[in-house]
């Protein structure tokens, strides 16, 4: 369970929520509608889903390594590194998994056709690990790179569909009608995970500053202050809400009129509840709450996927 805790599973629960709803909820449906299949069958995405897991996990653990003294002064009762799982350890966990990890990015590469392709994973491996190590303490750097990082888990399930499907001749004729509006879709979806990603890192920060401020990190909090950090925290929040009033609108004029309805349900109304809470926090336990609230946006968001397909098939 301490090793569990240490890949944050909850955290990668999410990831696989993801992958699982842009493969059958936001590529398959269009896909349908031009009479063609998913080129991954369900063992090859299930190893592509995998790999992005052990990715994630061994970032996580990469990163409580290095920060080790900064969490023993912001969270010490979750300090899991040094007390539970020894720095030596938690090394050993971080290279299997980056280990397994290549070797099934090689193979997911291979039965794609593309040896190459396969390498693309050697990426979030080299930026979660610089990070941790330098990126996270510098000012914004950090929570950029986790932001664009996050995106980038929902667009990279139709960036290897699509390289697959070009690949095929015939399937990718019928089905290039489709390709726009797919990519509409994800790069939609993802805007908004950068967007959560980005609140929320903001937010931790806030909650993290006693032990960033002590161990020379620049984060936006201790460059700009608290009260000009939710600030900016609370005003992007307030950018997203008109971002997704703007979508409802373009989907409300091409007949997806259930998914903009669906949107201001799960979106719009808690977008609205979290920059609330950023504007009224002050206490660290606030902060922390908040962090969990947009968690929770993050989730709501990525389910409205559901509304895809069940626009198109009403």
């Amino acid at each position: 369970m301490t090793f569990l805790k240490l890949i944050r599973w909850q955290n990668l629960i999410i990831i696989v929520l993801t992958q699982y709803l842009v493969r059958h909820f936001l590529i398959e449906p269009f896909y349908k509608i031009q009479h063609i299949s998913l080129q991954m069958s369900h063992l090859d995405f299930a190893i592509f889903v995998f790999t992005l897991v052990l990715v994630s996990g061994a970032g996580y653990i990469i990163n409580d390594i290095f920060d080790i003294n900064i969490d023993r002064i912001n969270k010490p009762d979750k300090l899991i590194i040094g007390n539970t799982i020894s720095e030596k350890k938690a090394y050993i966990y971080y290279y299997i998994m980056n280990g397994i990890a290549l070797l099934t990015g090689i193979y997911i590469g291979i039965k794609t056709g593309s040896f190459n392709l396969g390498l693309i994973f050697m990426v979030p491996i080299a930026v979660f690990y610089f990070y941790s190590l330098k990126y996270k303490r510098l000012f914004l750097w950090g929570n950029l790179v986790i932001s664009l990082m996050t995106g980038f888990l929902v667009i990279v399930v139709w960036v290897f569909e699509f390289l697959i499907i070009r690949k095929n001749g015939i399937a990718f004729t019928d089905g290039r009608h489709a390709y726009w509006i797919i990519t509409y879709f994800v790069l939609a979806y993802a805007l908004f995970a950068f967007i959560i990603t980005l609140i929320r890192e903001f937010v931790k920060d806030m909650e993290d500053m006693e032990g960033d401020s002590k161990w020379g990190c620049t984060t936006l909090t201790v460059v700009v202050g608290i009260e000009n950090a939710k600030k900016i925290a609370a005003l992007l929040s307030v950018f997203g809400i008109i971002l997704v009033i703007f979508l409802q609108i373009k989907l409300k004029n091409v007949g997806f009129s259930y998914l903009a309805a669906l949107l201001m349900i799960a979106v719009q109304i808690p977008f609205a509840y979290l920059s609330y809470k950023i504007w009224t926090a002050k206490e660290k336990t606030d902060f922390h709450y908040v962090s969990n609230v947009a968690k929770v946006v993050m989730v709501l968001g990525i389910l409205t996927m559901l509304g895809v397909y069940f626009n198109l098939n009403v």
